[in-house]
């Protein structure tokens, strides 16, 4: 038996806003599959949150799509993400995130407020429920 969603009530002028942003985060997650230092986890979570709320169809699909959906149906069912996932976001967050700061920004007040960021992040990463090991 098949487990009913509530679809949130959005404004029909939101939706096709949605959907593309929804591609678009789709995009950076798959991208990220195959590129270190961009993410995938967090795109295709913000897809599926996009998709919700513009495409029933779409967000069915990547909920249930044999490589993405196991992550994204734990998370919003609230059993979390992998430890390995969690692991590897933080490492690859903490990489690009070294690079700005040391290389990329100019100046001391920017370079704390991304030190800021990051430590958010990880933080919100690390805080997050763990899914358990297979």
């Amino acid at each position: 038996m098949q487990e009913a969603v509530a679809r949130p009530t959005i404004r029909p002028w939101l939706r096709p806003l949605y959907f593309i942003l929804g591609t678009a985060f789709l995009v950076i997650g798959i991208v990220g599959v195959f590129l270190p230092l961009i993410p995938t986890t967090g795109p295709l979570l913000l897809a599926a949150f996009l998709f919700a709320r513009s495409s029933e169809r779409m967000h069915r699909w990547l909920v249930k799509h044999p490589r993405f959906g196991r992550f994204i149906s734990d998370f919003q069912n609230g059993r979390g993400i992998p430890m390995r996932t969690k692991v590897i976001a933080v490492a690859s967050m903490s990489a690009a995130f070294i690079y700005s700061i040391g290389w990329v920004l100019p100046n001391l007040p920017w370079r704390a407020a991304m030190v800021l960021i990051w430590a958010w992040a990880a933080w919100y990463v690390l805080h997050l429920p763990t899914a358990p090991a297979d």
